[in-house]
């Protein structure tokens, strides 16, 4: 919840573009009293512990120091400015594919420099005295406080547990999922939410103006980091309209190397409060910005080819309607306002239709057409949605005679379109531009000297030549089959044009009278129906997804329950196994055939070495567990010379590829059998091939190049002291290959066999964790928030449509994935939850007192 802290709470714009102002500060002093004492040290903690993280950093490390301090004074300097930054960030800063780290990471780091100035600016006089309590937007019930209170303790026992169960607390930089520091690691989400709770607290008393604002630009700003980092991915990987390969989007989501979704759980807390930005928002510039940022988001939301974001997303986007209509609706207590409400109700029935003929046709035309028909159809269709009022002629005489002459000319230049693009090669996308872009002039500007009636049949005759030419970039495309078969649903495009401007009037008045902000929200709207029915029928990943949807629930039931029998006492199943200890449980207690490989860090009189352990499951080419480690683009074959030592016979793996995080594209690889010699070191060689010619992918959609080794005999260790990876020319590309900084740099994957590693079931996960009774206590928390935003004392504020949605879709994708063993994604979801447990609608007069 690091966002409140400059969050605004102006109910009636919704996002500024930039942070918020600040009040006037009081001037420094020393701390004068328990609580400013107690603030100082709090400062003096976070700040020398984020100082200790940054000079262990694995990149530049004097660098990061520098870095963590700048972060640090900036948190002082605009202490209600800082959790803006960091919630923004949250989603791209997470770089351990390049680092190494995965007990610490770097929101370690941002948490510790925003609480430390944070409080330090509280110790020191900069922050205001506290408010009066009718000034908190921020103010959670007593009960709310008590099951706050009773979930911390139980995630306090949980981690304690779990460190008992690992063989009590050993500290180590390069701990990973068996080892006891995972235990803290898994619940520092909502330890570090409630350390910046009481700076949130404050920061909104003091402005209570800026929450609503602040906190729309904090999910706007983590969801464009999703969307951007999802779109490079595509564009930079697979390819932006590929959706026939498997391949899932990731993002900057390095938990997922062992699968998960936690892609998924970001999309669905943050694109509620984009569409609640996007339907306050007045600035034509920041509107177009918002549609673009939903266009993103959306396309990253269907490239996760998730099954359980494609349920979530509707339910979702249900619930953020539902309470924003009603909170219009309550704010509506004149008579005279009600009638709108049926007018509105009228008046979204040609929406309706429209988008629903869009839909339908689209299916029909890219089935034949492809991506270049689909375009030409959504520009089109963009035209009748922003056509002018003036089009309306009075008498229906005239608007018969009028519809019919710009018909027939219509018809007819198209006809001449389909001659020229017969004639000249490629030249039907430049006359549907032409088309398109003389229709746009039209529709945003039309003559305004010129006779009504005169106009509208210039205005319609553009239309629908470029109607037509949409036939002539799927004949062009297909063929004269597809420029038949894309005509009847063109014609029923003419036929709503006829319908509105000739036959209905009075509806037609109602859509082209709408405000230009909702004509552009139904554009974005139409404009992702188009993408999601290029999705559905572009590629056969997602039919070959929806095939096996019921054999895979079938597998995962079977998962759950092998789960829950882990837990094997009564204790256990009350109590909870431990924080961060499921994957190390099955491990050991599980079932051996599915045990998956294993790698750590040892030592040998001082030199170090890495060992490599085979998995007991099936160890083909996406199930081996991978250490990697990123490396600059190589030049030609690659040789890679290897110290290693086996007590029995082993293998080693060796590739290099294109690689994100767990889909290879280009790519070279050998396997190696590696002679059991008990105590030996063995050098060994491994001859690459070269990457395909144009690896590395282009400067402003780079692919990335990884490195990785694995074992590939199922239940064997092989030790690999050093490692050296020399391109054609004489580059070593391996960074800390022979493992004296420890396992910097080094990270690993497993790309396939996924089940292993998580619970797959958020309540599951947390009954794991922290059993019967914390999952309750977990649960109550959910529905206070949830009744708190949807009926209770926050029902009227803002943000509460948007709090409520992200909760409800959060949870929805979170009945098929655990999402809270990924501390980023804990952080974010507790953020939002606490909100929904602290926020309240304050009257209005507070609001504007506020301002003043």
């Amino acid at each position: 919840m690091a966002i409140i802290l400059c969050m605004p709470t102006d109910v009636s714009p919704a996002l500024s573009g930039q942070p918020p102002a600040l009040p006037a500060r009081p001037a420094l002093s020393r701390p004068n009293h328990a609580s400013r004492w107690l603030a100082m040290l709090l400062a003096l903690g976070c700040g020398l512990l984020g100082l200790g993280l940054a000079s262990h950093y694995p990149l530049l490390p004097s660098l990061a120091v520098a870095a963590y301090l700048a972060v640090l004074a900036a948190s002082f300097r605009w202490w209600q400015a800082a959790p803006l930054l960091l919630i923004g960030l949250v989603p791209v800063l997470g770089l351990a594919t390049w680092t190494g780290w995965f007990i610490f990471e770097e929101l370690d780091l941002l948490v510790m420099a925003a609480a430390a100035g944070g409080y330090a600016a509280y110790a020191l006089g900069r922050v205001d005295s506290k408010a009066q309590a009718w000034r908190r937007p921020l103010a959670p019930s007593a009960l709310a406080k008590l099951l706050l209170l009773l979930f911390a303790a139980s995630v306090l026992l949980s981690v304690w547990r779990g460190i008992q169960d690992a063989g009590g607390l050993e500290f180590g930089w390069w701990q990973g999922y068996l080892e006891s520091l995972n235990s803290p690691r898994q619940a520092k989400g909502l330890v570090y939410v409630l350390l910046l709770l009481p700076l949130w607290q404050r920061a909104a008393a003091s402005r209570p103006d800026r929450i609503e604002r602040g906190m729309l630009f904090a999910m706007c700003l983590a969801l464009a980091g999703i969307a951007l980092a999802a779109l490079w991915e595509r564009v930079a990987f697979p390819g932006l309209l590929n959706f026939s390969s498997d391949y899932r989007s990731t993002a900057m989501f390095w938990e997922m190397q062992v699968g998960g979704a936690m892609l998924d759980g970001a999309l669905l807390l943050c694109l509620p409060f984009a569409l609640a930005a996007l339907m306050r928002q007045r600035s034509p510039v920041l509107l177009g910005l918002l549609l673009a940022l939903v266009l993103m988001a959306s396309y990253a939301a269907l490239t996760t080819f998730s099954r359980g974001v494609y349920l979530a997303l509707p339910v979702t986007l249900a619930t953020l309607l539902f309470l924003s209509y009603r909170q219009h609706h309550a704010r509506s207590t004149s008579l005279a306002e009600q009638p709108q409400h049926l007018e509105t109700a009228l008046r979204a029935l040609p929406l309706l239709a429209l988008l629903g003929l869009f839909g339908f046709s689209a299916a029909q035309i890219f089935a034949v057409a492809g991506y270049r028909g689909l375009l030409a159809l959504s520009g089109t269709a963009l035209l009748l949605l922003f056509a002018p009022r003036q089009l309306l002629v009075e008498g229906v005489g005239a608007r018969a005679l009028v519809l019919s002459m710009a018909a027939l000319l219509g018809t007819l230049a198209a006809g001449l379109s389909w001659s020229v693009a017969n004639w000249i090669p490629k030249s039907a996308y430049v006359i549907y531009g032409l088309s398109f872009a003389l229709g746009a002039l039209l529709m945003w500007r039309p003559p305004s000297r010129m006779e009504a009636t005169l106009r509208t049949m210039l205005v319609s005759t553009v239309w629908f030549w470029s109607l037509g030419c949409v036939a002539v970039v799927a004949g062009n495309w297909g063929g004269e089959l597809a420029l038949r078969a894309t005509l009847w649903p063109l014609a029923l495009w003419a036929l709503a044009w006829v319908w509105l401007l000739g036959a209905a009037p009075q509806a037609a008045d109602r859509l082209l009278a709408l405000h230009w902000r909702v004509r552009a929200i139904l554009a974005g709207v139409l404009l992702v129906s188009g993408a999601i029915v290029s999705t559905l029928e572009g590629g056969a990943y997602l039919g070959e997804r929806m095939a096996t949807g019921v054999q895979d629930l079938g597998a995962r039931v079977d998962h759950w329950r092998s789960s829950y029998r882990l837990l094997q006492s009564d204790e256990e199943r009350w109590l909870g196994r431990g924080s961060g200890r499921y994957m190390a449980t099955r491990f050991y207690s599980g079932p051996v055939d599915e045990r998956v490989g294993d790698f750590r860090l040892g030592d040998e009189a001082g030199q170090p070495f890495l060992r490599l352990s085979g998995g007991r499951h099936l160890l083909d080419y996406g199930g081996m567990l991978r250490v990697t480690q990123r490396i600059a683009v190589p030049s030609g074959p690659l040789t890679l010379q290897a110290r290693v030592r086996a007590g029995e016979a082993a293998g080693l793996f060796a590739e290099v590829a294109e690689k994100h995080l767990l889909y290879q594209e280009g790519r070279s690889h050998k396997a190696l059998h590696v002679k059991g010699k008990p105590g030996e070191w063995q050098t060994v060689q491994l001859k690459l091939d070269a990457l395909p010619r144009g690896a590395g992918g282009d400067w402003w959609a780079p692919r990335l190049i990884t490195f990785a080794i694995a074992e590939t005999v199922a239940g064997k260790e092989l030790d690999v002291g050093e490692l050296q990876l020399i391109d054609a020319s004489g580059r070593n590309l391996l960074a800390n290959g022979d493992f004296s900084a420890g396992l910097a740099r080094w990270y690993f994957t497993s790309d396939r066999h996924h089940l292993p590693w998580h619970a797959k079931s958020l309540p599951l996960h947390l009954q794991f964790e922290q059993g019967w009774v914390g999952l309750w206590i977990w649960a109550a928390l959910v529905a206070a928030a949830l009744w708190r935003v949807s009926l209770g004392r926050a029902r009227a504020h803002a943000l509460a449509p948007a709090v409520a949605a992200s909760l409800v879709g959060f949870l929805m994708v979170g009945l098929f994935d655990s999402l809270l063993d990924a501390p980023r994604i804990s952080f974010m979801f507790y953020s939002v939850l606490l909100l929904g447990l602290c926020l309240r609608a304050l009257p209005p007069g507070v609001v504007q007192d506020s301002r003043q």
